[in-house]
């Protein structure tokens, strides 16, 4: 079972209450949501959009086993209804795909939970740029768009010593590319827009500069802290190829970790797993700087220290 996974479930499974969950979305790659649930003794029930509404990758896509029943998504006021009925006291994003709906859902439910409103902070890459940077906090400088000649026209007015295409959703099983100039920029665009229209639903690319040579993932969990206030816990930090194989340690995972929940606050994160992908610019003395975060939440009415929560 992943971090995130584990997480999560302890994170709503602390209430000794045997409660249901409800996962939305959970077509991304067949994660095993129930089993990490019913460990704690949740039940969980999937929330799955109808055809219409889901990414074009995933409009086939079969409901994973495990799930004790299933409310078909149509509309925002039936489906809240459907999980009334059913008894929901907890809300998971199933995926990327998810996370606005979960929010929305949970929102309805009166479940603690970040303002739907902001949701896009939690997944997209290029509100997640913009956001750290009105509050002052070190990110990549790029745009988000579905123009390639504008991605061009921007890497020429801003020259760098390469450059990173992605998808705005992150956590879309799409591997971004690195480019070195505008013309790679101008070769690896309409493959990546397919593939980024296809499992997210929406064609917008977000090009940055290189956020240096190296890169490190970082796994959280938040919880509600003293007067309700977010805390954030990092669960796990590991360098990523071709920053190296171990773990940073000492004073580098210190400030890795402190601009961390930096970036967790000013994105909204106030309860669940997150992962957080990070890299390390070396020149005139940046540090870390974000390439993006997940934060796939998590919504109950358990309101337990996140310091109860195992490093897993």
């Amino acid at each position: 079972m992943t971090t995130a996974l584990s997480a999560a479930a302890t994170a709503s499974g602390t209430d000794p209450a045997v409660g249901t969950a409800a996962v939305v979305a959970p077509y991304e790659g067949g994660r095993p949501w129930p089993q990490a649930f019913a460990r704690h003794g949740w039940r969980t029930v999937a929330v799955l959009p109808e055809h219409r509404l889901r990414p074009p990758a995933y409009r086939n896509a079969a409901l994973p086993a495990g799930y004790g029943g299933t409310v078909v998504h149509r509309g925002l006021r039936q489906t809240v209804k459907g999980l009334r009925a059913l008894g929901v006291s907890a809300v998971v994003a199933g995926g990327t795909g998810g996370i606005e709906l979960a929010e929305r859902i949970a929102w309805q439910l009166r479940l603690p939970g970040p303002d739907p409103a902001s949701s896009p902070l939690r997944y997209d890459r290029g509100a997640q740029a913009a956001r750290l940077a009105r509050v002052g906090i070190p990110a990549p400088r790029g745009i988000r768009t579905a123009c390639p000649a504008e991605a061009v026209a921007w890497a020429r007015s801003h020259p760098a010593a390469g450059y990173l295409l992605a998808p705005a959703a992150a956590g879309a099983p799409v591997d971004a590319v690195e480019c070195a100039d505008e013309v790679r920029i101008d070769t690896a665009w309409p493959a990546l827009w397919h593939a980024a229209a296809q499992h997210s639903g929406s064609p917008q690319l977000v090009l940055t500069e290189l956020p240096g040579r190296r890169r490190y993932t970082v796994g959280t969990v938040t919880r509600p802290g003293p007067g309700g206030r977010p805390e954030h816990v990092v669960t796990g930090l590991r360098a990523d190829a071709p920053a190296g194989t171990g773990a940073p340690s000492g004073s580098s995972a210190r400030v890795l970790a402190r601009y961390t929940v930096r970036v967790l606050d000013a994105l909204g994160v106030v309860c669940g797993p997150a992962t957080v992908r990070l890299g390390y610019d070396d020149t005139a003395g940046r540090g870390p700087l974000l390439i993006c975060a997940l934060a796939a939440p998590v919504m109950t009415r358990a309101d337990d220290r996140p310091d109860a929560c195992p490093n897993v």
